[in-house]
């Protein structure tokens, strides 16, 4: 899987993560953006396909059941293509807990979603 489709499967769950909770804030999308070029090591450059694809959703204003369904999808047309193994499926549970505990307690929504794909990413 080329690494663009994992940032951007990335930039689809953060949003729902995001939008578990009912709200996207600003600060919330800044730190999403922190936690991501630090969990992901990633440059300006390659952080941008987590930012634009947060952003597309946003703007569209898509459920967190569609981002998520979109992520998975992307992650398995893609899985042949790039090693998403198990140190790689690690950073992005890591990811993803971090954004839920960015901004207070996990609530019920944002945790159900890391189990779902904590369960998911099993098949790749």
């Amino acid at each position: 899987m080329a690494k663009e489709n994992i940032h951007r499967a990335m930039g689809s769950l953060a949003y729902a993560i995001a939008v578990a909770d009912g709200s996207i804030q600003t600060k919330e999308k800044e730190v999403i953006m922190q936690l991501a070029r630090k969990e992901f090591q990633l440059s300006d450059v390659d952080s941008e396909w987590i930012n634009s694809m947060f952003t597309q959703l946003e703007s569209q204003s898509i459920s967190l059941d569609e981002a998520y369904e979109y992520a998975m999808d992307t992650l398995e047309a893609n899985r042949y293509d790039y090693d998403f193994d198990d140190a790689m499926k690690n950073r992005c549970l890591s990811f993803m807990k971090k954004i839920a505990d960015a901004f207070g307690e996990t609530d019920y929504k944002e945790m159900s979603v890391i189990e779902r794909f904590s369960a998911d990413i099993v098949r790749f």
